[in-house]
């Protein structure tokens, strides 16, 4: 019989979707910023920097309450890794401020920080366990052929 499997995630893991949700935060005020000085004008590809962002955030908040679950890691670390990338590129460019490329370290150590050993065999554990509420052993696989 294994070991059961701890239900709080490791301390990792809390720092990772608490940056995760700092990156929404900071995002989140550029973005409003970035509407308010667009006046609703995006010309030149301009709502590229509108709307990938916010596709971003919403999957960062999913991914930050799938890690805290148990369900997945790579959930977190996709999207993070995406608006570091993201930050980076449009903080370096000629035009905008050097802020945004200032602001990709915190989700890229986000990224970082879900994808270590520890937390990765932590969600393993907590998918491969039974759902709560069952014995490990009512649970029906696939059926197997003879």
């Amino acid at each position: 019989m294994s070991a059961p499997v701890r239900r709080r995630p490791p301390a990792v893991a809390f720092v990772a979707a608490l940056l995760a949700l700092l990156t929404v935060l900071g995002v989140g005020l550029f973005e409003l910023i970035a509407l308010a000085f667009s006046d609703g004008q995006f010309g030149d590809g301009g709502w590229v920097v509108v709307t990938v962002p916010l596709l971003l955030m919403v999957a960062l908040v999913a991914g930050a309450a799938l890690l805290l679950t148990g369900r997945s890691w790579l959930a977190l670390l996709l999207p993070a890794a995406a608006i570091a990338v993201f930050l980076l590129v449009v903080g370096t460019s000629g035009s905008t401020t050097v802020e945004l490329a200032v602001m990709a370290v915190v989700p890229a150590v986000a990224a970082l920080l879900c994808a270590l050993p520890g937390v990765r065999r932590w969600v393993a554990a907590r998918r491969g366990s039974a759902p709560s509420g069952l014995p490990a052993g009512s649970q029906r696989g696939p059926r197997r052929r003879p």
